[in-house]
């Protein structure tokens, strides 16, 4: 059988992105065949390296950001860097950053620098508000994002109420996808129209992005959505406790669920209740219909009534801890989840790829590299000889100690 390439084998990133938002884009680009180079300071190199270090030395946070990338040290700041720059960008499809807006531009690394350089590159700017504005060339972190948003207002329960923060770095993992796709998107038109350009995707963008459902209603209307923490969209689009303790979900929002969700329950009376009888009716009936529900699911454990549901074909699945994920071979089947090889633990486990293709292959290539691993066999690809190279190591332009290692405290 012939192995096709992985989508993105061919192109090559230069990847000078910090902390979440970047790195999360450059490893899903890696993930899909592309050529990362991760290009870090010398000494402490990303920030992220430090952040939430284990006992083992195991940084879970930089690990699930940068795995399948190789990295090498460069200070922007001494002299020669520019040039050994030019050279990294000199073949490269992309690159990528998340410095302070303006930072790469007062140092001569800006897009109209580099374009001179490769008019074919796609220059990504990773920006917490967008690249027009008073806010434009401001700096910005996940919650800053968030709260402009108005996502803190919507999740807290409405004007008045006290503001509430999504966890996982919402506004940076979805800015992420974001930076992924329009990446992706930008070598796709270069593929057409044989241009290179500059893009910018932010965090405040994809906060609204992410919120364009409640955001487009207001839009329209001027009502202003009220979110409860804790409360589900509606009585039959919600979560439930079974007998045995464990709890579940079900989504119903087709009419035509209701009586089958009513003859697995064995709750016949609920189809023949006016106050039941139609959506309508359900909605204005919220309390009492799911006072009704919590009780007929304290009947069966939760295998019972999820065995029960799938057979009526309504929308189910039970409601996992991280333990019973990691234990379900349903994910490991879909390759959600990955065990890819590590150079310091023997079992290492990894958030997979949510994407499946059938002809071309995709797989978490490798753990995060360590600092600067890859420094010097960089520097002897771009034709710099070893005297060269130890110039720019007495010079302070690189180094090769592997400092702040993302898997062991070396």
């Amino acid at each position: 059988m012939l192995i096709m390439p992985a989508p993105l084998e061919g192109i090559r990133v230069v990847d000078f992105t910090r902390y979440q938002n970047g790195p999360h884009a450059t490893a899903m680009l890696a993930d899909m065949g592309a050529d990362v180079l991760k290009v870090e300071m010398p000494g402490n190199g990303d920030p992220g390296r430090q952040l939430g270090v284990g006992a083992d030395g195991f940084c879970s946070y930089f690990e699930a950001l940068n795995r399948g990338k190789r990295s090498m040290t460069l200070d922007l700041r001494a002299d020669g860097a520019i040039e050994v720059v030019h050279k990294l960008i000199a073949d490269a499809d992309v690159l990528t950053e998340n410095f302070r807006p303006g930072y790469l531009d007062s140092i001569g690394l800006g897009y109209d620098d580099l374009k001179q350089v490769n008019p074919q590159l796609i220059y990504a700017t990773n920006s917490g508000f967008g690249p027009e504005g008073e806010w434009a060339t401001r700096g910005s972190f996940d919650v800053v994002a968030q709260g402009m948003s108005g996502a803190m207002i919507a999740l807290g329960g409405g004007p008045g109420e006290r503001p509430i923060t999504a966890p996982w770095g919402l506004a940076d993992q979805t800015g992420s996808l974001l930076f992924a796709y329009g990446i992706v998107t930008a070598l796709f038109a270069r593929s057409q129209h044989g241009v290179g350009q500059k893009i910018d995707v932010s965090q405040l963008g994809a906060m609204l992005t992410l919120q364009a459902l409640s955001l487009q209603a207001f839009l329209h209307s001027g009502f202003q959505p009220v979110l409860k923490p804790g409360r589900s969209f509606s009585a039959t689009f919600s979560w439930y406790q079974a007998g045995d303790g464990k709890w579940f979900t079900m989504g119903l929002l087709d009419p035509k669920s209701w009586a089958p969700l009513c003859e697995a329950l064995e709750r016949p009376d609920l189809l023949n209740d006016e106050r039941s009888t139609d959506p309508f009716q359900r909605r204005d009936n919220e309390e009492w219909l799911r006072s009704e529900l919590e009780q007929t699911f304290q009947q069966r454990t939760r295998d019972e009534w999820l065995a029960r549901m799938i057979a009526a074909r309504i929308p189910c699945g039970p409601v996992y801890d991280y333990e019973e994920v990691a234990d379900d071979k349903h994910f490991w089947l879909n390759g959600y989840l990955q065990s890819p090889p590590h150079p310091h633990f023997e079992e290492h486990k990894v958030v997979g790829i949510p994407v499946s293709f059938s002809e071309t292959r995709t797989q978490v290539q490798s753990s995060a590299p360590e600092l600067g691993q890859d420094t010097e066999l960089e520097l002897l690809n771009l034709g710099y000889d070893w005297p060269d190279i130890e110039r720019l190591h007495d010079s302070g332009v690189t180094a090769v100690k592997h400092q702040g290692s993302a898997a062991a405290g070396d």
